[in-house]
């Protein structure tokens, strides 16, 4: 075989092991802000992308969605078109109009943390594993970005990152205004909120150590799953057979407690305990990281009640809801 021949051969070889690469991991872009509405009903802490480009191992381009964030603190609720590879680190440069400023985001993410984190998964539920789905950036006051590794129902914090104001920003402005109804003057007028601080999604991210436990008056009763959404963004699904508690983990706090139960073959529940922000951020503000704390959750007899204590006290929530449940695990009645 000549020389033109072989370069031709190997050339061949490389272009189909980075398309099966490329085929191999498929996921999606996301972005958000914290939502907190203003009066028109516009969230006020969206940003605008000048810049929104994922770097991948691979050498595959790949993107932020076009336009502006969206959602809540760790949930978009929009999709984007499917990107492909590892991702590595970010290269964005975004406008905050309640800030009146530009901040460039670049950052390189671990590089073997993400190698694992594309062929890791998740058990859902008796029958499923969810694989890596997607990246999403969250866009908060004063430069604070957190990057989440989805895997479906699973947010798994990557990490927080720090843009940096950029001071020299005209040829920015007339790119990303050309084609606006309102010039850069006039959205800051509208958006601009001179005590925007990223304090909150910081305290929001503070970590404890504690474990939740499950006490019931019916002998009946099979618990099969919680279900944590956190302040910081994360969710995560714990299965519980034959266990009575979670083990003690290092997490942030929970803003939806989820759980599934049944105490026979018709009686199958949901039960979400939605916490208050500000009474269960008042009761951990002493506790160091590594102190070990105990939720207990109780379920009434008749399955009607649920009431959520901490370390044997009370908690006052916002408010709790029990539904007919539909899914049936391995151990269901």
């Amino acid at each position: 075989m000549d020389k033109l021949n072989k370069f031709l051969l190997l050339l061949i070889i490389t272009l189909n092991a980075s398309c099966q690469m490329r085929n191999k991991y498929e996921w999606q872009s996301y972005t958000c802000q914290p939502s907190q509405q203003h009066n028109d009903n516009e969230n006020i802490y969206r940003v605008e992308f000048a810049r929104g480009d994922i770097l991948i191992l691979e050498g595959e381009p790949a993107s932020l969605p076009f336009s502006g964030s969206s959602g809540r603190w760790g949930d978009s609720g929009k999709s984007w078109t499917s990107q492909h590879g590892t991702p590595i680190g970010a290269d964005v440069i975004y406008y905050a109009g309640y800030e009146d400023k530009f901040y460039h985001l670049k950052v390189q993410f671990p590089i073997e943390e993400m190698k694992k984190a594309m062929d890791t998964t998740y058990r859902y539920n008796d029958y499923r594993n969810e694989k890596f789905t997607g990246l999403i950036f969250g866009f908060a006051p004063q430069g604070m970005v957190v990057v989440w590794k989805e895997y479906m129902f699973f947010r798994i914090e990557l990490g927080r990152y720090q843009a940096q104001v950029i001071a020299n920003d005209k040829e920015l402005e007339k790119q990303l205004f050309k084609n606006w109804s309102m010039n850069r003057k006039e959205v800051a007028e509208r958006d601009f909120l001179p005590d925007a601080s990223c304090v909150k999604w910081d305290m929001y991210r503070q970590r404890y150590t504690f474990r939740v436990k499950m006490e019931n008056e019916n002998p009946a009763l099979r618990l099969f799953r919680y279900c944590f959404t956190n302040y910081n963004g994360e969710k995560d699904i714990i299965f519980m057979p034959p266990r009575p508690a979670t083990n003690y983990d290092n997490r942030a706090l929970p803003q939806i407690l989820e759980l599934d139960w049944e105490t026979s073959a018709d009686e199958r529940f949901r039960g979400n305990i939605f916490l208050n922000e500000k009474v269960i951020f008042e009761k951990f503000k002493n506790f160091k990281t590594e102190d070990k704390q105990e939720f207990e959750v109780k379920i009434s007899k008749d399955n009607q009640k649920l009431e959520l204590y901490l370390n044997h006290e009370p908690v006052e929530v916002d408010s709790v809801r029990i539904y007919k449940g539909s899914v049936m695990y391995e151990g269901s009645y």
